[in-house]
């Protein structure tokens, strides 16, 4: 789910909590809404007070969120190194129960050393789109100091690396690190 962007994978995981959060569920549709209302609740008692899911993979033009609650979900995800070693990665390949192997590809070209966007010192997050819109979430870590920038609304897939890639020069060429 946090590699290829997996709206499936999402899904599956909100059936599965929903199962043990709700037994008496009968069908998995109550079980996925049991879910949401149950993590909408939590986003809330949590202090993410702008921010409402009506899916488990968040594709939903009726969602809605802030930068300010985005930013403050990711930071609390980056205090566990399990996920800053998923997000990090280009691909992930796992050998499923029959023997057989997959392969997910990030879809984040800042970790791709093949991609003209690519940048040693971006350590993950997470790309998202909904219709015409392109998110990007990024960790860049420069000089032992670490940036989370969350680029939200770009126009196109390429437009939001090169929305960051401002970013990134701009703190790049500040004096900030450098220590003026």
């Amino acid at each position: 789910m946090l590699v290829p962007s997996g709206n499936d994978a999402s899904y599956v995981l909100a059936d599965y909590c929903g199962g043990i959060l709700f037994p008496e569920a009968k069908t998995s549709n109550e079980r996925i809404n049991g879910f949401m209302k149950n993590l909408n609740t939590y986003m809330q008692n949590q202090g993410y007070k702008d921010t409402v899911l009506y899916d488990p993979s968040g594709f939903d033009t009726g969602a809605r969120t802030t930068v300010v609650d985005l930013k403050a979900v990711v930071k609390k995800l980056l205090e566990n190194q399990w996920f800053r070693e998923i997000v990090s990665q280009t691909s992930y390949t796992a050998t499923l129960p029959d023997g057989v192997t997959q392969t997910w590809k990030n879809t984040n070209t800042f970790l791709d050393p093949s991609s003209e966007y690519y940048n040693e010192n971006v350590i993950g997050v997470k790309t998202g789109s909904l219709s015409d819109d392109y998110n990007l979430v990024v960790l860049y870590k420069m000089h032992g100091k670490e940036f989370l920038i969350c680029s939200l609304g770009s126009q196109s897939d390429s437009s939001r690396y090169d929305d960051v890639n401002y970013i990134l020069k701009t703190i790049n060429e500040s004096g900030y690190l450098k220590g003026n």
